[in-house]
């Protein structure tokens, strides 16, 4: 359907610049009829809903994509709505193109229970001949070849179109119109006024509300979700003005719960596709790479790739070395916070063609040291065992692998299926060695199993000839170059990161609930290579990252000052990148070398996690929150299942339950909370198509977990190294 120029005044087009074949097609189409009573301020209460409507159903930077905008303004006479439907080609929209109309107007139902537009032309006497049947127009929209129609009445008493539609309805069905998608709401009910400011004002807070607090990372919108927010911020509206509007409703519906094209989601942004989906969930995020790169921390000279690409270097060669070398298994460890999912997310990310072949990242892929680049494409898989049990595991490698269960095993036994289809995969594959990446071992609720029914049997199916459910794994000779398997069978590297809690302290190992998970590993595999990231030079490894932190500080002018100031910081810091993170992002937020003076800040740096954390609890008034309600809202994500807490109603419930009291306003609380200094104590993700929240590391988990924190000793328990 194309919109199309009419008498000024009449119709107008919302982007005027099209050429003489008119304008290129659109992925959707916006009508929009609005009627005036010649109360100036009724005129302003359409310009609002206008505002709204128009930016929501928004026409598209490019041709093709977006909403063509056609607008029909003060029509007169029933006429000019009449020309209007034939001139602006609603009734010819196209099948696969999604049409939205939007009708704002007085309203009156008849004796006959007939549902008309109010005209500046109409005489109420005379509805029949001077009024303008809204059917006529909601049916218009409907009735056209559109697989996906959404129609938005916004009258007096629309829901009054219901009685006349119902049987109007029975003729739109058509041959093969089954998979047809037709709503429509009415704003309001019988004996209802039009909502003029007030709709504005609900369809406003409802735009607002899919922005960020609804979380949904998909493109389009459920009519369900859609009334839903509607009818959330009539509810707020009434609680602010003391109001009882009833809401709209639909009075047709079509896909109740299915995304369709009509509703396009306002908080969708695409996410960046650094890497490709094998190797995702354990890569490096795009904001972790544009940190690096963007920033001024870590670009010290143009020709520095920064630090995420150049630190770490003996732990980076060593990754390097086994992705290259012979089958194998290669233990990653080290204590809470020491950065064993960065260095694995450092070699998955440059191991992916994807990445390696943007321009964006191609220069720090260049400069970074030679022997710390894995080849591109040695690892193949990279998964996370967080809250995943031994099926949802094994499931995630054999997908990514492309491997397929075995149907002939009892389907009940979906976990045996995985099973024998990895046997198979790696006993008929003849392309050389695989290399499979499992993170956050200690973060599953069943790492025990996840052991002994994934990670045993993986390892073995790639050790060689056989059909044995247990076959050893093989040696790894550190001299060996050769990375192809023996007897023909593909091969298999197997990178494991599991935190490591230290022995003869039990309160770390319940803190962790998977005590020994490395002594059990290193049984299971006797050959297995393990690296530690907590190991000798990590002091300095510390220092070099708090150096690149406090890059481009306002107060760091002096080299020497700011590598004595990541000194300090990282003798403090023990062996936790975490706590050398929020140290120096405090140093960075403020006068580092006054604060580095403070006695009360370095005892609280003295004390890790706990202390900084409390530093910058004590300042979030500076934030506009308040102490209590913004230490619930942290504490309620510690609590989320899965991939994390949702935000929509979720996470502000969860957070008056934590503090015993309602927490108002509790969006724009979670807004500030994300756009100041408590951000970085979390991190997000996407599950099940909504963004949920969750702490940037388990060990900042644990600790809101248990707060308030326990006693001096436990607390030295929980910190001591593993």
């Amino acid at each position: 359907m194309q919109g199309e120029h009419g008498e000024i005044g009449l119709v107008e087009q919302a982007d005027p610049a099209k050429s003489e074949e008119g304008p290129e097609p659109a992925a959707g189409s916006l009508v929009v009829v609005t009627v005036e009573d010649g109360d100036p301020e009724f005129a302003k209460a359409i310009e609002e809903q206008l505002s709204v409507v128009t930016a929501w159903w928004k026409a598209g930077p490019e041709p093709g994509e977006g909403f063509v905008q056609t607008i029909l303004r003060a029509p007169e006479e029933r006429h000019d709505v009449e020309r209007f439907l034939h001139s602006s080609g609603i009734r010819d929209a196209a099948e696969d193109e999604a049409l939205v109309l939007y009708v704002t107007s007085h309203g009156a139902v008849g004796t006959s229970s007939r549902h008309f537009l109010l005209l500046p032309g109409t005489d109420t006497d005379r509805l029949l001949a001077t009024g303008m049947p809204t059917n006529e127009v909601v049916v218009a929209a409907l009735d056209s070849r559109a697989r996906h129609v959404l129609v938005i009445v916004n009258a007096c008493e629309a829901e009054g179109i219901d009685v006349e539609l119902r049987g109007l309805a029975r003729d739109l069905v058509r041959p093969g119109s089954s998979g047809r998608a037709l709503n429509v709401v009415a704003t309001t009910g019988t004996r209802s006024p039009v909502l003029g400011r007030e709709f504005a004002v609900v369809l406003r807070m409802a735009f607002e509300w899919f922005q960020d607090a609804a979380g949904i990372a998909r493109p389009y919108l459920s009519i369900s979700e859609f009334i839903q927010a509607l009818e959330q911020a009539t509810d707020r509206l009434n609680d602010e003005r003391d109001l009882s509007l009833p809401g709209p409703r639909t009075v047709l519906q079509g896909r109740l719960g299915t995304p369709i094209p009509t509703l396009p989601n306002p908080g969708y942004r695409p996410k960046p596709q650094v890497v490709t989906e094998a190797r995702e969930e354990v890569a490096a995020t795009p904001e972790e790479l544009e940190y690096w790169l963007d920033r001024a921390s870590g670009r010290a000279s143009r020709d520095d790739p920064g630090w995420y690409f150049s630190g770490r270097q003996e732990l980076n060669r060593r990754l390097t070395s086994f992705v290259k070398g012979p089958a194998g298994v290669l233990i990653v460890t080290g204590t809470a916070a020491s950065g064993k999912s960065a260095v694995l997310a450092r070699a998955v990310t440059l191991s992916d063609s994807a990445f390696r072949a943007s321009p964006r990242y191609a220069e720090a892929v260049s400069q970074a040291p030679a022997d710390t680049v894995p080849d591109e494409g040695s690892i193949h898989v990279a998964v996370s065992a967080r809250n995943r049990g031994p099926l949802s595991l094994i499931e995630a490698i054999g997908a990514r692998l492309g491997g397929e269960r075995d149907r002939a095993q009892p389907a009940a036994d979906a976990l045996r299926q995985w099973q024998e289809g990895l046997r198979t995969f790696f006993t008929t594959r003849q392309q050389g060695t695989v290399t499979v990446v499992v993170d956050g071992l200690d973060e599953s609720p069943e790492a025990g199993a996840c052991i002994r029914d994934v990670l045993v049997p993986l390892a073995g199916y790639a050790g060689g000839p056989g059909t044995a459910d247990r076959i050893s794994v093989p040696a790894q000779a550190a001299d060996s170059t050769s990375a192809e398997p023996s007897s023909g069978h593909s091969g298999l590297r197997l990178l494991i990161g599991v935190r490591s809690t230290s022995p003869g302290t039990p309160v770390a190992s319940a803190a962790t609930g998977v005590p020994g998970l490395v002594q059990e590993l290193r049984l299971v595999f006797p050959a297995a290579q393990v690296v530690r990231t907590d190991g000798g030079g990590v002091q300095a490894d510390i220092a070099a990252y708090v150096t690149a932190l406090l890059a481009g500080a306002p107060w760091g002018t002096d080299p020497k000052e700011i590598a004595s100031a990541a000194e300090r910081v990282a003798r403090h810091a023990g062996r936790s990148f975490l706590d050398a993170r929020l140290a120096a992002e405090q140093l960075r937020r403020s006068d580092g070398v006054t604060l580095l003076r403070d006695q009360l800040w370095l005892s609280r740096l003295a004390r890790g996690t706990v202390g900084l954390f409390e530093q910058d609890l004590n300042q979030v008034g500076d934030d506009g929150l308040n102490r209590e309600e913004a230490l619930a809202l942290l504490r309620a994500t510690a609590f989320g299942l899965g991939r994390g807490m949702p935000w929509a109603q979720v996470w502000p419930a969860v957070a008056s339950a934590l503090l015993q009291a309602r927490i108002d306003h509790a969006d724009e609380k979670i807004r500030r909370l994300l756009e100041g200094r408590l951000a970085g104590y979390l991190t997000h993700d996407i599950e099940d198509d909504h963004v949920v929240y969750r702490p940037a590391h388990e060990q900042l988990g644990v600790m809101l977990r248990q707060w308030p924190q326990p006693p001096q000793e436990t607390r030295k328990a929980l910190d001591e190294p593993g």
